[in-house]
């Protein structure tokens, strides 16, 4: 699992570096392959490489640095990690630029007053201008749960009542 997250990384710093609007269109467009004559097309190991790399640069117009970031994919079998490289290197992206992804679950739906409120707290701490993405939780009973890349904050009463139990019972 390791050595697939530092091969993640690597690639995610190699499709960071291309910059190439074009790439991100043919991964998306990869990633949500429906037709399975085109996904058996670029998963089958008797197809060349090589091959698979051309049809993708003739259809995006894809520059040669994109095309090599595709050769290796294929040539190391690596194709079934595009989505954690994508993902991983939009992080990059967005952590380069200040942003951050944070997710929260809310008892009750936030206006926008509260999502503010919450974007100028977390700005404080982390020092990053926040891209909120809310999904309401009924299980909650009341408060929210803010939750980072690298850390939760549970500010719930669920939080609290799970709190309560360790304490009681040990935990």
């Amino acid at each position: 699992m390791r050595s697939s997250r530092t091969l993640t990384y690597k690639y995610a710093i190699a499709l960071n570096e291309i910059k190439d609007r074009k790439l991100y269109m043919a991964i998306d467009l990869l990633l949500d392959i429906k037709d399975s004559d085109v996904k058996t097309f670029f998963l089958d190991p008797t197809i060349p490489y090589h091959n698979k790399s051309k049809v993708l640069s003739e259809v995006f117009s894809l520059d040669e640095k994109a095309e090599r970031f595709f050769d290796l994919l294929f040539i190391h079998k690596r194709f079934k990690l595009l989505n954690e490289i994508k993902e991983l290197a939009e992080k990059m992206t967005m952590r380069e630029h200040g942003l951050e992804k944070v997710y929260v679950r809310s008892a009750i739906t936030l206006n926008e007053e509260d999502k503010q409120a919450i974007i100028d707290a977390i700005g404080k701490v982390r020092k990053t201008k926040s891209i909120l993405i809310v999904k309401e939780d009924p299980s909650l009973i009341a408060g929210i749960i803010i939750d980072f890349e690298d850390s939760i904050v549970d500010l719930s009463i669920s939080g609290a009542f799970k709190n309560l139990e360790y304490f009681i019972f040990g935990g």
